[in-house]
């Protein structure tokens, strides 16, 4: 499998995380745009998600741009950017602003 195919699993199965969660989710296709995933759950709240994953170990963390890009897009739909990191042992949400864990 590809690495592009790989990460995409892997956003959509954040996605799947999310609806289980409440939240109804829009994965972005191919991967436009700074959020892969944005969800809004029933509490009001809003995430933009970028989605980060790897086969062994910990994903790398996105680049500034991209975190730049993503609080910026999160900023203007009054959502909170969210940085998801998938690996083996499962997935993990922090703030794109304050690096603090997140529970959907």
């Amino acid at each position: 499998m590809t690495n592009s195919r790989y990460g995409q699993r892997q956003e959509w199965k954040v996605a799947r995380q999310l609806r289980s969660h409440g939240a109804r989710v829009q994965v972005s296709p191919g991967s436009r745009g700074a959020a892969d995933v944005k969800a809004r759950f029933p509490s009001g709240k809003a995430w933009n998600v970028q989605v980060k994953s790897c086969r062994t170990g910990i994903p790398a963390s996105p680049s500034a741009k991209d975190l730049g890009r993503l609080k910026i897009s999160a900023s203007r739909s009054g959502a909170t950017p969210v940085v998801a990191k998938v690996t083996p042992k499962g997935t993990f949400y922090s703030s794109a602003r304050s690096g603090r864990k997140l529970k959907p």
